[in-house]
C-alpha cells in the first residue's frame, strides 16, 4: 500500500475504488472504537472510528475484519455493537480489506453449504421428535442453499422422557411459516440424536402439513448461532 493511501486510511478516508467495485457483503458491527482523530471543519467534525466487523459474503465462510472510517457523530450514536448490520465492500483479491458502504442497504447473502454437516432433511427424517417453544427469534439476513430465509432462534426444547432445555440455533423458515414466529409459539420439531442443539422445526409436521413441499431441497441446518448472531439491524 502506498504512503498516501496509508495516510488517507489512518485519517478515516475510504478507498473510492474499493467502495465502487468491491464485493458486496453483509456485515455485523462487532465493536466500534472511537479514536482521538477527527476530520472536517470545527463544529462538523467526524470522529475516526475503528470498526471490527463480522463479514458474510455469498457462499463464503464468515470472518472478522477491521476498518478505520470517519463517520458523523449522529451515525456513531446509533450503532449498537453486536446488533447493527451494514453493507460492506470487500477487496476481491484481499478479503481483509473491507469498507462500510453507508449508502447501501445491508444485503441478504447466501450461506455456505457446509460439507459433512447433517442437512435439515436428514434430521427431519431420522431425528428424535420433540416440541420446540419459541423464546426469541429474528431474521439473520441470510438464505440457505435452497434460497430459504434463515432465522436465529432460542427454543425451549421438550423431548419425551428428558428434562427440557434451551437451544440456540439457525433454522430455515419458509414464507408461509412466518406468521408462526412469535414468542410462546409451540412448533413440532426433530432433534439430532448426536447433537442436542441440532433442532430443526418440522414445518411440515402435523400442524403445518401444507408446508411439506417447502421443506424439499433444504440444505444444511446452516449454523448453530446464539440469537445475538443476528445482533442485527439497527
Amino acid at each position: 500500500m502506498g504512503m498516501f493511501k496509508k495516510l488517507k486510511e489512518m485519517a478515516g478516508g475510504v478507498d473510492s475504488g474499493l467502495l465502487q467495485s468491491g464485493l458486496l457483503g453483509r456485515g455485523i458491527i462487532v465493536s466500534a472504537e472511537r479514536t482521538r482523530v477527527s476530520t472536517g471543519p470545527e463544529g462538523f467534525e467526524k470522529p475516526v472510528v475503528v470498526f471490527e466487523i463480522e463479514v458474510a459474503l455469498d457462499n463464503e465462510d464468515r470472518y472478522t475484519a477491521k476498518t478505520r472510517q470517519a463517520i458523523p457523530i449522529e451515525v456513531l450514536a446509533q450503532i449498537v455493537p453486536g446488533r447493527s448490520t451494514v453493507a460492506v465492500r470487500v477487496d476481491p483479491a484481499d478479503h481483509s480489506r473491507v469498507v462500510i458502504d453507508w449508502q447501501t442497504e445491508a444485503p441478504t447473502v447466501t450461506m455456505k453449504q457446509e460439507e459433512g454437516s447433517k442437512g435439515a432433511a436428514e434430521i427431519l427424517a431420522s431425528g428424535t421428535p420433540c416440541e420446540a417453544v419459541i423464546v426469541q427469534t429474528q431474521p439473520l439476513g441470510m438464505k440457505n442453499a435452497a434460497g430459504i430465509d434463515m432465522h436465529a432462534f432460542v427454543f425451549s426444547v421438550f423431548v419425551e422422557g428428558k428434562p427440557p432445555y434451551q437451544a440456540q440455533v439457525g433454522n430455515p423458515v419458509p414464507d408461509a411459516a412466518v406468521p408462526l414466529l412469535f414468542p410462546g409459539s409451540r412448533v413440532p420439531a426433530r432433534v439430532d440424536a448426536d447433537d442436542p442443539n441440532g433442532v430443526v422445526v418440522d414445518w411440515g409436521g402435523p400442524e403445518e402439513r401444507h408446508l411439506t413441499t417447502a421443506l424439499k431441497g433444504w440444505g444444511t441446518l446452516g449454523c448453530t448461532v446464539p440469537i445475538t448472531c443476528q445482533r442485527h439491524s439497527s
